[in-house]
């Protein structure tokens, strides 16, 4: 009520020079504006938006959970998340489908070139390991895991692939060759470390801007070159030691079950 006081004390000048207060030439009457009442499901619905600077969407979203989860007298679903966190989270599911799709199209293209499991199952475990040279990148980095170094990470399964596949084909020639098993596995690995280094470091470096943050908008793109190059640097140990390593298992394993459980000849 003051503020309306103080608008009908309002001092005007008029056209001529003269000052007069507002109330002296108009009527100020003060009205109720109407109410607006959304509803869904047959329920009562009130929004309630904000505009973050200086803190992250995620950690921001976090506190709020954890303060409503306090509040007793909100029931059980009565809280609902919209607006860009829930675009957000439906991005990371999304993009979570499109991961394991990656690995699954990888995966099938492995079984088509080598005509085996063992290979393409050593190859996508070196690449689902890859996945932790990127957290680790991140985490260094001081960068949230988001949309952006979700990308990233797709793009480094199949980087961490091809160094798989540069491996393992040099060791299909090998034991073409009729060489030894272990043997086979060790050579190859000497052999392909130099184009596995070399294609590495030619990428990282070529990544290396993007994940330095150079140029104007490069903060947006920053977590991509930071999973890239968390994922490239782990590949080199992956594709020289984890893959033949897995691989080396697998076969182990398949000859000791048929030690175990010989197959019947009459079977054959």
């Amino acid at each position: 009520m003051n503020r309306i006081s103080d608008l009908r004390n309002l001092p005007i000048r008029t056209p001529g020079g003269a000052i007069v207060r507002l109330n002296q030439v108009a009527d100020l009457q003060v009205t109720p504006s109407e109410s607006e009442l959304n509803r869904k499901d047959l329920r009562q619905e009130d929004m309630v938006t904000a505009r973050l600077e200086g803190v992250d969407l995620g950690t921001a979203m976090r506190e709020i959970q954890a303060k409503l989860s306090q509040c007793k007298w909100l029931p059980p679903g009565s809280v609902e998340y919209g607006g860009l966190y829930q675009q957000q989270q439906e991005s990371f599911r999304n993009l979570l489908m499109v991961l394991l799709a990656a690995f699954l199209l990888v995966f099938i293209v492995l079984l088509v070139e080598f005509r085996s499991f063992y290979e393409p199952i050593a190859i996508v475990f070196g690449s689902v390991l890859a996945l932790f040279g990127t957290v680790v990148a991140i985490w260094l980095g001081g960068v949230t895991l988001n949309i952006v170094s979700f990308l990233g990470a797709i793009i480094g399964v199949g980087i961490v692939a091809k160094n798989g596949i540069l491996v393992m084909d040099y060791y299909q020639q090998l034991r073409a060759q009729g060489m030894e098993l272990v043997e086979a596995l060790v050579q190859a690995g000497h052999r392909r470390l130099r184009p596995v280094l070399m294609t590495s470091l030619a990428a990282a470096l070529g990544m290396l801007p993007l994940a330095y943050g150079v140029g104007t908008g490069a903060q947006m793109l920053q977590p991509l070159g930071l999973a890239v190059i968390g994922a490239l640097f782990i590949s080199v140990a992956l594709s020289l030691i984890a893959t033949p390593v897995a691989y080396y298992l697998m076969i182990r394993l398949h000859l000791w079950v048929l030690r175990r459980h010989p197959v019947d000849a009459s079977m054959k």
